[in-house]
């Protein structure tokens, strides 16, 4: 509480200890599959689809599965199943 009769709230909370680990680095992107979870932010979907391609052209990913999420919220569980068959997703971007 101020002394002008404000209460003041602190927004920091305790860290996380997550249960899952970090998946496994790929040894190469040669012949995988990217994906995609555009989160509908702007340009989100194109600037990945830009990666991707650049990844194509680069490091020879074979093929890209491309999803969109029209909510803010957690994606539905048949987005997250097309995504399951991806060697690895980038997912959602920021304004």
């Amino acid at each position: 509480m101020t002394d002008k009769g404000d209460l003041l709230y602190d927004p920091t909370a305790e860290p996380r200890i997550l249960a899952a680990g970090l998946a496994p680095r790929l040894a190469s992107l040669e012949g995988t599959r990217a994906g995609i979870l555009d989160n509908s932010k702007a340009n989100a979907g194109t600037l990945m689809l830009a990666v991707v391609q650049r990844l194509k052209e680069r490091y020879g990913v074979r093929d890209v599965v491309k999803r969109e999420k029209g909510i803010a919220g957690p994606p539905s569980p048949a987005i997250l199943a097309d995504l399951t068959t991806c060697d690895f997703v980038l997912v959602g971007s920021a304004d």
